[in-house]
């Protein structure tokens, strides 16, 4: 049997609330929280001043109804998360046969 999943992925902009948190100090944290069936694409970081990084994280995930906005608010309850906006979303196919 062969399933077609529709996976998306959102790139999303994180702001920590504080100075010397990067993105692989971050990683775990994101990766703890997240829900089943969701996982982290890449993870990358841009310095903004005096120790402070923006990360911008790819995360996957099945396109169901509500999915994104669960995977939003997973990470929002981090409390080293500052800000959180999804910048951009997009689709991949995965074909997945058993």
């Amino acid at each position: 049997m062969i399933c077609n999943l529709k996976i998306l992925v959102a790139r999303m902009k994180i702001l920590p609330n504080g100075p010397g948190i990067n993105a692989s100090k971050f990683e775990p944290l994101i990766i703890d929280i997240l829900p089943d069936g969701a996982k982290i694409r890449q993870i990358t970081e841009e310095p903004i001043a005096f120790g402070l990084f923006t990360i911008f994280a790819d995360v996957e995930f099945e396109d169901k109804p509500g999915a994104l906005d669960v995977v939003e608010e997973c990470i929002n309850k981090l409390e080293q998360v500052s800000e959180l906006e999804t910048i951009a979303v997009s689709n991949t196919s995965t074909g997945v046969g058993e």
